[in-house]
């Protein structure tokens, strides 16, 4: 009888270590999928947050890039009014002030391209007393068209020579087109530093 009661109190033991064992399994098993849900949790919680941020971020981005293409249209804007004020105030200098023995600056006027630079300029003049008797009248001389370029060239010359004093002007180069007009009819038109009366074709 004691035997019958040792062999049947092992199997119970082995049963009871088995169970305590599944427990303990099971136990741990809920705790890790306990902490394993809260750190998914903390994980959506930082991901929302940080896409939260991320969309601030981008927001805030296209804000400055929209301030910052306004700025450089005012700054465009800026600079041609810039260009325009100081071109005016040379031609204001120049009317009446740059004169030849032959002629005196009328009226001047300027005009710059895309490249910034001076694209054409008009210059009107008066005759001086002595080139009026030579005067006959629509832009048209009393004298050979040597003479006439010459005279022409010296009055362009004098004022892209005061032209050129200023500082931050935009540039008087060879590209720049200069037509030289008497009392607003043509004399003839400067291109690539040659000046060629009206009619002239060589």
């Amino acid at each position: 009888m004691d035997e019958l009661t040792l062999s049947e109190s092992k199997p119970k033991q082995r049963r009871n270590v088995l169970s305590i064992v599944a427990l303990g399994i099971s136990v741990v098993t809920v705790a890790a999928s306990i902490y394993l849900l809260v750190q998914n949790l903390e994980l959506k919680s930082k991901t929302n947050q940080l896409s939260a941020q991320i969309m601030s971020i981008s927001k805030k981005s296209e804000d400055l890039q929209k301030t910052a293409d306004a700025q450089s249209v005012i700054n465009e804007e800026q600079e041609t009014y810039r260009k325009l004020t100081y071109l005016t105030a040379m031609a204001h200098d120049i009317e009446d002030g740059i004169v030849t023995d032959d002629f005196v600056v009328n009226k001047v006027r300027f005009n710059w391209g895309d490249d910034g630079n001076l694209s054409d300029v008009v210059i009107d003049v008066e005759n001086q007393p002595a080139l009026a008797l030579s005067y006959k009248s629509k832009g048209a001389y009393e004298l050979s068209d040597r003479e006439l370029r010459a005279k022409s060239d010296a009055i362009i010359k004098a004022v892209s020579d005061y032209y050129a004093t200023a500082s931050n002007a935009p540039a008087w180069n060879d590209s720049t087109s200069v037509q030289l007009t008497v009392q607003n009819y043509n004399i003839g038109e400067s291109t690539g530093g040659t000046f060629k009366l009206v009619g002239e074709t060589k």
